[in-house]
């Protein structure tokens, strides 16, 4: 009787450790197994490189092994060299990157990318931003009543597909400004080339531009938004100077997404780290203190908006292909 009940032990105790083994397996066999590279499109310095940097200890912190999440800047082509870098990587969750979102549906939309912002697999996004436009202390002009009777304002972008150019775009079209637009290789080269007065006229994140205000160099002309910044109190909005329609147009959003067809297992992964990062208290209280606002949304909403800006923005294709050169 004594030796049944010992075997019975054994054999429970076996199936325990048999268990407690497998599990610890799969969890070593789990995503990710290596670092991660995750693809910025621009240059060092700006807003997205900010928000990455920021947002990278927290997602390493909530990923369940731990690896390294490798920031690679590849900038150019107008943020198609990065984009299309990730969206035909290995669909395997070891490449990620994030996105200006609406701005770069204008490459989608004009027929010149080789992606589809639709197939992506979107993660999340953990920042959405509002936009100041400001102009350059050495430039001529002051009001919006100058700059709609100029025979041309100088504009610097980064490219056509940012939201800061698409934005810059359709408020010169709607506005009436005649305007001319240089490119520039990242919100930073732009903004210095406003200050220098090579430029007149430039439209970025509030958190890209602030110190500039701040600081005098660049003089703002409005915010995109609804009511006046508790930071700018003297700084008129777009709605206050009648164009509450460009609101829609001008908010910009920065998602996270990779190639088409990651497994869901893997996807589902990257989506809660993202979302904790996101949501960790402070992560959001390093965004406000950089001026950026973190309004977190998940993966089907960030698909959903990206699939209603293409679908919004088609409509004004021939109004970029008139700037896109």
């Amino acid at each position: 009787m004594r030796t049944k009940k010992t075997i019975k032990v054994l054999i429970i105790g076996l199936l325990l450790v048999f268990v407690s083994i497998a599990g610890a397996y799969a969890k070593q066999g789990s995503f990710p197994q290596k670092d991660i590279t995750f693809v910025l499109p621009v240059t060092p310095g700006g807003g997205f490189d900010t928000t990455v940097r920021m947002l990278v200890p927290y997602m390493q912190r909530y990923l369940p092994n731990r690896v390294n999440i490798i920031v690679r800047n590849m900038p150019g082509g107008d943020w198609k060299i990065g984009i299309e870098h990730m969206y035909r990587s290995k669909p395997d969750g070891y490449t990620i990157g994030i996105l200006n979102m609406p701005g770069n549906v204008t490459h989608m939309i004009t027929g010149r990318a080789r992606y589809d912002l639709n197939k992506i697999t979107w993660y999340g996004c953990p920042a959405e931003i509002t936009y100041v436009t400001a102009l350059s202390p050495k430039s001529k002009f002051r009001t919006l009543a100058d700059l709609k009777k100029a025979q041309k304002v100088i504009a610097g972008t980064v490219g056509m597909s940012s939201t800061a150019a698409l934005g810059s775009v359709l408020a010169a079209e709607a506005m009436g400004i005649k305007m001319d637009f240089i490119p520039h290789d990242g919100s930073i080269p732009a903004i210095l080339a406003c200050i220098r007065g090579d430029v007149d006229w430039v439209q970025y994140p509030y958190g890209t531009v602030q110190k500039y205000l701040k600081s005098g160099d660049l003089l703002p002309l409005c915010v995109y938004a609804k009511k006046r910044l508790a930071r700018l109190p003297n700084v008129p909005t777009i709605v206050e100077l009648g164009y509450e329609e460009l609101l829609a147009t001008v908010t910009m959003y920065r998602p996270i997404g990779g190639p088409p067809g990651i497994p869901k297992d893997v996807a589902k992964i990257l989506i809660e780290a993202i979302q904790k990062s996101a949501q960790d208290p402070k992560f959001v209280a390093a965004m406000e203190k950089a001026a950026m606002e973190p309004t977190y949304y998940g993966a089907e909403e960030t698909a959903k908006r990206v699939a209603d800006s293409v679908k919004k923005f088609s409509q004004y294709k021939d109004v970029l292909l008139k700037y896109l050169k």
